[in-house]
């Protein structure tokens, strides 16, 4: 009886396993901001292009820094520790140990880069967080996350209700319809100083709908094989019982 029930378990453990859809490269490169190795506003690497329109401040461009750490900038969040960033589920990439910050008062800077996307489905995302000596700054921010094309969110740093010192993730499903290229990027406008910051990682496009955790049509018909031999086995253990009596 064990190991009728044992085998079961074994066939839609089976046909689970095969119904989850595994995560293909990450298009998006250097997603996660790992590629320098290194922290400073130069780490920011291509294809990653990056822009700014500076007020009063033009001491303080965006820049990679490192998790967890109590360094000034431009390696660290002005002494603030920032925690790593969650794995998100799906992301093929790590959060690793850096990130990018975004801490200029009186700018608007970019972060962007394009990507060519054939017609199909994709998974999209990325994680953002504000740090609390940003958050207690007079003046706010604004920031925009776009991923392939698609606005992911949009929020004032002040107003959003957003958590402080909590990372945040959006993600969501893509359907293509038209082969082309595809912007994905980063918006970040503050007031005056000194204003709010924001971190963001974990930017991702990958191709499937990998959040899905329903089974496949195929994965369907294995279970149901697997409990209709559970079933006809232990009818006919139940025979050989009753025969013996």
């Amino acid at each position: 009886m064990k190991l009728i029930a044992f085998t079961a378990a074994a066939v839609v453990g089976v046909a689970l396993a095969g119904s989850a859809a595994a995560a293909g490269p990450n298009l998006i490169t250097n997603g996660s901001f790992e590629d320098a190795g290194t922290t400073g506003p130069a780490a920011i690497m291509t294809p990653w292009t990056y822009t700014s329109s500076f007020g009063t401040d033009t001491t303080h461009p965006a820049t990679i820094i490192q998790y967890n750490s109590t360094a000034g900038y431009p390696s660290g969040a002005f002494g603030e520790s920032i925690p790593t960033a969650p794995q998100i589920s799906g992301d093929p990439d790590h959060p690793g140990n850096f990130a990018a910050y975004f801490v200029a008062d009186d700018a608007t800077e970019t972060l962007s880069q394009t990507i060519h996307l054939n017609p199909g489905t994709y998974t999209i995302g990325f994680s953002a967080y504000i740090p609390l000596n940003g958050f207690d700054n007079s003046g706010d921010a604004s920031f925009t996350g776009e991923v392939a094309g698609q606005n992911l969110v949009t929020f004032d740093v002040h107003s959003s209700g957003l958590p402080v010192q909590e990372w945040q993730t959006w993600d969501e499903t893509l359907t293509v319809a038209t082969a082309g290229d595809y912007l994905t990027q980063f918006t970040y406008h503050s007031g005056a100083a000194p204003a709010a910051d924001v971190v963001i990682d974990d930017v991702f496009v990958v191709a499937g709908n990998i959040t899905s955790s329903a089974p496949e049509p195929a994965a369907w018909a294995l279970m149901i094989v697997g409990f209709g031999g559970a079933g006809a086995a232990l009818r006919s253990r139940r025979r050989q019982v009753a025969a013996a009596a």
